[in-house]
């Protein structure tokens, strides 16, 4: 089966990254996709690229340069209306991954006779869908994310030595994700505990300058340490040398289709504090040890400091998360996915 998934621009993100698992899931398993891809306004293609030919996955995920709908079976639009203006094109799978009102404001526009399956990463994001466009209910299946060991290499990442314990953030640095509460949290708990942490955070904003400069307003700049933005492949590295070092991942975001940055520390063990969000509580099984409220300072410093009091104990209940984050539930999923569309097609003969 060949499908042709049609995305706005590359960023090498979240999306990428979950289009590269499907594919090394296939490839484990020997289930016989091809996934072409089509990106409307470019990015960082070569990147991209580099990545597939690096782990030899040409077989099952290439991307398009142009398009040319007739070499598929199926076309999938990843939170793309473009796509449906798209002529030739009679019926399309939606993938609906965005978890801000706003950006999936796209969804009222999108005729329910062009939609042949809604695909969506939660049973959080079902229901949300439901509310928003309740005549796509029907045609709404559940396609869980996961993570898997085969993405990562086996390079080592030499860290310093810190007598500090590492805070860490990967991911953009934009308002949307919310870093600027972190700031500010962790200077409330210096004043409260003392000089034990430091911010580290992994990645880049076109903001970033603006953020520094928040960070500069607060006094916390010696409390700082920036790095470049982290290649797929080596993320696992970074994240098991900082497990060593007892690093507590965070995140503050407001909105997450699924929260892949969050996953992957889950999946190599580190403790992590996140927003009470409904994508996140589900990644954590609701042990509220792990959560904070949304914007609530004295509940993340509370939690903080108790998970890094309790350290070993809070990695040991982590690390009992990660078989939920194994490549079998996707694969029962999509064997649904695959039943319900070739079912659809009979109907339609």
């Amino acid at each position: 089966m060949r499908l042709l998934y049609l995305y706005k621009w590359c960023t090498f993100g979240g999306v990428e990254r979950v289009l590269v698992n499907r594919a090394f899931a296939f490839k484990k398993y020997g289930i016989p996709i091809k996934m072409g891809v089509y990106f409307y306004y470019g990015g960082v293609i070569n990147d991209f690229k580099k990545y597939i030919e690096k782990f030899n996955l040409q077989e099952y995920i290439d991307l398009d340069e142009k398009l040319n709908f007739k070499k598929y079976d199926y076309i999938v639009s990843i939170d793309t209306p473009e796509a449906f203006k798209e002529d030739g094109l009679k019926k399309l799978i939606l993938e609906y991954h965005t978890p801000y009102e706003d950006h999936g404001s796209y969804l009222r526009e999108v005729p329910r006779e062009k939609v042949r399956l809604v695909l969506v990463p939660s049973a959080h994001f079902k229901e949300n869908l439901k509310k928003r466009r309740p005549d796509l209910a029907d045609k709404t299946l559940i396609l869980k994310n996961f993570i898997i060991e085969e993405a990562f290499d086996n390079s080592n990442y030499h860290l310093p030595e810190w007598s500090l314990k590492p805070i860490i953030w990967i991911g953009r640095t934009d308002k949307m994700k919310n870093p600027h509460f972190i700031v500010r949290a962790l200077k409330k708990f210096r004043n409260i505990y003392g000089d034990k942490i430091f911010f580290c955070v992994v990645g880049s904003s076109v903001d970033e300058e603006d953020f520094i400069k928040f960070i500069k307003k607060e006094n916390q700049i010696d409390r700082v340490i920036f790095y470049p933005n982290i290649t797929f492949e080596r993320i696992g590295a970074f994240l098991k040398q900082m497990r060593q070092k007892e690093a507590i991942f965070v995140s503050a975001s407001k909105g997450e289709s699924f929260g892949m940055a969050v996953a992957e520390a889950i999946y190599f063990g580190l403790p992590v504090l996140i927003t009470d969000i409904p994508p996140h509580r589900d990644l954590i099984k609701n042990d509220e040890t792990f959560l904070f409220k949304v914007d609530d300072v004295d509940d993340f410093v509370s939690k903080l400091y108790n998970i890094i009091q309790n350290y070993d104990e809070c990695a040991y209940k982590i690390l009992s998360l990660k078989e939920y984050l194994m490549p079998e539930k996707f694969l029962q999923d999509w064997e649904n996915f695959i039943k319900v569309l070739k079912k659809k097609e009979k109907v339609n003969e």
